[in-house]
């Protein structure tokens, strides 16, 4: 199994904000959180050129497929924007969750895509791509729904996150790996193969099980976003 530990993102919360999670057909998401239909969401990018801002999107818009009712255009100069893109190599990949974008001050980053680069091969760059913004509309990651049964070696994980590129924090580990959302709360099946699951390596768990995302929408994604969307 290819290790590509090196895409493992963080989900933010705003602060005081706290972590309430539906199941929609298939993917976990914070329902609460999601935009309204027929948004058009407004993307600003605070670095990088022309090209990668136009790889980015075209990765991204892989969320709008049909039934959807979103879409996503560059801010113009001077105009609000509800997603804001850096793309800072040392600070990883993360987004905030779904609305909490607009809880964020207008000069600050929502998303930072620091290992999406115009030379990331086609397969990493989109994978990469398509997690975040699915944070960005409210999804969440799929390896912490209640029937994940995902049976972790939680010493190597924290030997490996907590170290490069990654150097996270114990609570932060817990927080995006090892919790799980109520069971109450999740309707349907646990999407092994959903773009929102991490690459996890055998050695990540106590069965030699292991995981590896989509680079693409699985067809549970395709069914949560029209769920959440449609």
């Amino acid at each position: 199994m290819t290790d590509r530990k090196q895409w493992v993102c963080t989900a933010r919360d705003v602060p005081g904000g706290r972590r309430v999670s539906e199941k929609a057909t298939r993917g976990v998401a914070k329902v609460d959180r999601c935009w309204p239909k027929g948004t058009e969401l407004k993307i600003r990018f605070l670095e990088g050129s022309p090209a990668l801002h136009d790889r980015v999107l075209a990765a991204a818009r892989a969320w709008l497929v049909s039934g959807v009712k979103l879409s996503m255009v560059p801010a113009r100069a001077g105009e609000r924007s509800d997603m804001r893109i850096a793309f800072k190599e040392r600070a990883g990949s993360w987004s905030y969750v779904g609305t909490e974008c607009l809880d964020i001050a207008a000069d600050k980053p929502t998303m930072n895509l620091g290992w999406a680069t115009l030379d990331t091969a086609e397969d990493d760059f989109s994978s990469v791509v398509i997690h975040e913004f699915g944070h960005a509309l409210g999804l969440l990651h799929e390896h912490n729904h209640p029937k994940a049964g995902i049976s972790w070696n939680k010493p190597a994980v924290y030997a490996e996150l907590g170290d490069k590129p990654n150097n996270w924090d114990k609570r932060t580990i817990d927080d995006n790996v090892f919790a799980k959302f109520a069971a109450g709360q999740a309707v349907t099946d646990f999407d092994d193969v959903s773009v929102m699951i991490y690459t996890v390596p055998a050695h990540w768990t106590t069965d030699g099980s292991s995981f590896l995302p989509s680079p693409r929408l699985s067809t549970g994604d395709k069914a949560t976003i029209r769920k959440l969307y449609g």
